[in-house]
């Protein structure tokens, strides 16, 4: 009987793993299987994880809920690629005794920095700019400064923080929310912690930087759009469900923001004729902002380090923390 464990890579597509020595690293844990197509569907993820120990799991579209998590008997861990677990039933994982564990932080510099890179470009607009060159056309828009603006950040955790400190280099006014206030950290990094409605209504910039919930989906909709200044611009690197993406349009096509840079969406990939395809004042990347060479040596890292950890006994950034890791005969 072969006793190294099974790692099963459900969704490597846009590849990680694939090629990179990191794969290497866990195939002298263990045996691995690798899929290079999405696994949108509950039917998909269980056939490809159904004799899995451990899953890799890169993809946030990858769903890993309760009726899943009961169709995989032999599941002791999920290593997240990443720090986002929304995907994944949480509770049901406890239940069953599956191990669930993140990379916190490891992302964290390469997101902050993509969502002044987005802010920048649609303040600045720079895909206009560049588009008119390649045409052959010399023109001028008229742009916004950042400097001595303010800035609202939705989440205090990893990406916020460095959003926090990278506009402090801008000489904006940071202003934060966060569902849990968090008083000495927000001194720490130099914020005013505010609530949500006079953020929107005094900043001239909004970055999301919180976590997908319960709580925090749908959190930004046509009321909230409506407390913002007219030349506001709307950043989101953090989840496309946070956003209500009709209010969005609806709001961008009215002017009643003046624009946004978005990373993620409540469909992903985008659907073609998307009308957020449509829009001038909208800057769009595809999920993109943890991709960078740093951040991605550290995401590959993470979950090799995590399930080590756990073989050793002694699991490592868990999520659902007091839960029983599962015994398999």
């Amino acid at each position: 009987m072969n006793k190294r464990p099974l790692i099963v890579i459900p969704d490597d597509a846009p590849p990680a793993f694939a090629g990179t020595a990191a794969l290497e690293a866990l195939r002298a844990i263990g045996r691995v299987e690798v899929y290079d197509t999405p696994a949108f569907t509950r039917e998909e993820v269980i056939a490809r994880c159904r004799d899995a120990e451990f899953i890799v799991n890169i993809r946030s579209k990858t769903p890993l809920d309760a009726a899943v998590l009961a169709a995989l008997p032999k599941l002791r861990m999920i290593a997240v690629f990443g720090a986002g677990t929304d995907n994944i039933d949480l509770d049901a994982a406890t239940r069953l005794g599956i191990v669930v564990s993140n990379a916190p932080g490891a992302n964290a510099r390469s997101v902050a920095e993509h969502a002044f890179a987005l802010l920048l470009a649609v303040a600045r607009t720079i895909p206009a700019y560049d588009h008119a060159v390649r045409a052959g056309r010399w023109e001028h828009r008229e742009g916004m400064e950042l400097d001595a603006k303010t800035l609202g950040v939705l989440g205090l955790g990893h990406v916020g923080g460095h959003v926090a400190r990278i506009a402090q280099g801008f000489a904006m006014r940071v202003l934060a929310w966060s569902r849990s206030r968090d008083p000495e950290r927000a001194a720490r990094l130099g914020v005013e912690q505010v609530e949500l409605a006079t953020l929107l209504e005094q900043s001239d910039a909004v970055i999301i930087a919180l976590a997908l919930s319960e709580e925090t989906r749908g959190l930004i909709g046509a009321r909230e759009l409506a407390l913002m200044r007219p030349h506001a611009i709307l950043v989101n690197v953090s989840r496309g469900p946070i956003v209500v993406e009709e209010d969005l349009v609806a709001a961008l096509r009215a002017g009643r923001i003046a624009g946004a840079g978005l990373d993620v969406f409540a469909t992903e990939p985008l659907p073609a004729g998307h009308p957020l395809t449509t829009l001038p004042n909208v800057v769009l990347t595809p999920h993109a902002g943890w991709s960078t060479r740093e951040a991605r040596a550290r995401l590959l890292q993470s979950p090799i380090d995590n399930i080590r950890a756990f073989l050793n006994g002694h699991p490592r950034n868990v999520v659902n923390r007091g839960v029983t890791p599962r015994a398999i005969d």
